[in-house]
């Protein structure tokens, strides 16, 4: 814990970072990567070779865009400058680990952006006491940018969690749940119109198993939107006892999308279909 407190003191975010939360959220998945090193490497791997596999489809070797690259511990970044000529790594909030391989890189580049287009909006909103915006017509969060290659990483299940924090009280329950669900459905709906290649790693389902392997408790991750059947799909153990309890374990289901375009359509190859657990 003191180890979090000193970090966060040292690596505030913006504003708007420090209102929703993300450089807490930021120092607390860099403290617990530490903890469950172990238990993370398999869905770590997989993330990357998903990543690079998708890449490697892509139909320039221009630019590659990373959405929610966080402390990239999920990004294989020298992979990803070896394949094109920039690498844009796009999070609302880059934590020193990330700042500081954009230093020791001159392919990477980092832009600071909210993708989901309602953070400022969203705090308007509340604090004057007005609906929540439609989160189905968010502005366009990279104007003008045209990649050969995009993947959204480890992101879209946790695209309503700072606005629940945040609103949590102050909204209607089924409100705020409709509001989280228009986020996640925008999102997809957004990455399905981009040029190039579009790949996604997305959890799925979050799950408490006890010792005995039994499912104590299971949620939808993406908050009743409904992705297409994956390319692959694997297990994140993400909080192995006694992480959070000495009685489950909690792991989530992930989902991966090297065509994520294509699955939208259906019109990926034939054949294709999950991989993995």
């Amino acid at each position: 814990m003191l180890w979090e407190c000193i970090t966060l003191l040292r690596d505030r975010g913006s504003r708007q970072a420090r209102r929703f939360g993300h450089d807490r959220e930021a120092v607390a998945i860099a403290a617990r990567h530490r903890r469950c090193r172990a238990a993370w490497e398999p869905h770590l791997e997989a993330a990357k070779n998903l990543v690079l596999t998708a890449a490697d489809t892509a139909p320039g070797r221009d630019t590659a865009v990373i959405l929610g690259s966080g402390l990239c511990l999920d990004v294989p970044v020298e992979e990803l400058c070896a394949r094109f000529r920039r690498v844009l790594l796009v999070d609302v909030h880059h934590p020193r680990p990330a700042r500081k391989l954009a230093r020791n890189h001159p392919k990477l580049r980092l832009i600071t952006a909210d993708v989901t287009g309602m953070g400022e909006t969203v705090a308007r909103a509340a604090a004057a006491g007005r609906p929540l915006p439609d989160p189905t017509s968010p502005p366009e969060p990279l104007p003008g940018l045209r990649a050969d290659f995009t993947i959204s990483l480890n992101l879209a299940s946790q695209l309503p969690i700072p606005f629940y924090k945040v609103l949590d009280g102050r909204v209607p329950a089924e409100a705020l749940k409709r509001f989280g669900r228009g986020l996640i459905e925008a999102h997809f709906a957004w990455l399905e119109g981009l040029p190039g290649r579009v790949g996604l790693v997305c959890d799925r389902m979050w799950e408490e198993v006890d010792g005995d392997g039994a499912v104590v408790e299971s949620r939808d991750a993406l908050e009743g939107a409904r992705p297409p059947v994956p390319d692959r799909a694997w297990i994140w153990d993400i909080a192995p006892r006694p992480e959070e309890s000495h009685c489950y374990d909690r792991r989530n289901h992930v989902w991966g999308y090297l065509d994520f375009t294509a699955a939208r359509r259906g019109t990926r190859a034939v054949g294709a279909g999950p991989q993995g657990t």
